[in-house]
């Protein structure tokens, strides 16, 4: 009995694991898009096709409640010379804002 419990407890780890993943590669890839829309609405050219996460802590939503406040970075270039960053900040699934460095136009 304890041998099926504990299998069962690996089982829903793995599981919860494995939904927390699929999650946050498309909360990953939201950012991506949102850095990349940002860009193209800025002139600006978004480097490594990328975003990296950065930090993640609770905040209170607009409703109250706890979620997750996703902060990603990402580099850019605006004359292809230098690289400058930039940040998408998501609450849950709700994209909250996208900034850039000062950077030469």
């Amino acid at each position: 009995m304890a041998s099926y419990l504990f299998d069962l407890l690996i089982f829903a780890a793995l599981a919860f694991l494995g939904a927390f993943w699929w999650n946050t590669m498309g909360i990953k890839q939201q950012a991506y898009d949102a850095a990349k829309r940002h860009c193209l609405e800025l002139g600006l050219q978004l480097l490594d096709q990328s975003v990296m996460l950065k930090r993640v802590r609770l905040k209170r939503n607009r409703a109250g409640g706890l979620s997750l406040l996703r902060v990603f970075v990402f580099e850019f270039a605006s004359t292809g010379d230098e690289r400058y960053r930039g940040e998408v900040q998501l609450l849950g699934r709700a994209l909250l804002d996208v900034n850039v460095d000062l950077h030469r136009i």
